[in-house]
């Protein structure tokens, strides 16, 4: 019941909270986060309209309870919690940028051409008719062996390497 000098968003915050709150409480949320949600909401309503930029297509109370979901919404997304396990100060594993640096060389010892095709194949997705075509193969089994002994190379370098070692 509005007395004749109410104000109107009071009006609108008593119509439409209520709403909003069961919105959020029905999708998992709590009442702090409703009232949250709710009052970020009100504050676009009220900036838009101030701003001459408010553009209805329904109610305010319907406006009002969208924007309060999407307020929500990404509140909820901004709040996921990390894994315990994350740190956001040091990498999860600190040899890990050792071992990427010594995998690049182990690569790059396998030789130009082992290089450009498991580029080929692992980058590119180039079949390995592709590959015996592109690199002068008979067949699409001397392809499958050549990138076979590549991968060999690559791991025999890997395993003689320190930083992999346990």
């Amino acid at each position: 019941m509005t007395t004749p000098m109410e104000d109107p968003i009071i009006q609108l915050y008593r119509d439409s909270f209520p709403d909003v709150a069961r919105m959020i409480r029905r999708k998992g949320g709590t009442l702090e986060e409703a009232k949250d949600a709710f009052h970020d909401a009100l504050l676009i309503y009220m900036e838009k309209e101030k701003a001459g930029r408010l553009q209805l297509h329904s109610s305010p109370k319907a406006y009002l309870l969208g924007t309060a979901r999407i307020c929500w919404l990404r509140a909820r997304e901004a709040t996921v919690a990390l894994p315990e396990a994350f740190d956001a100060a040091e990498p999860a594993d600190a040899g890990m940028e050792e071992r990427e640096q010594s995998l690049r060389a182990s690569l790059v010892s396998s030789g130009k051409k082992c290089l450009e095709l498991l580029k080929a194949f692992y980058y590119d997705h180039c079949s390995m008719q592709d590959i015996a075509a592109r690199f002068g193969f008979n067949g699409t089994r001397s392809a499958t062996v050549q990138k076979y002994k590549c991968l060999e190379k690559v791991r025999k370098e890997i395993k003689t390497n320190k930083a992999y070692a346990p």
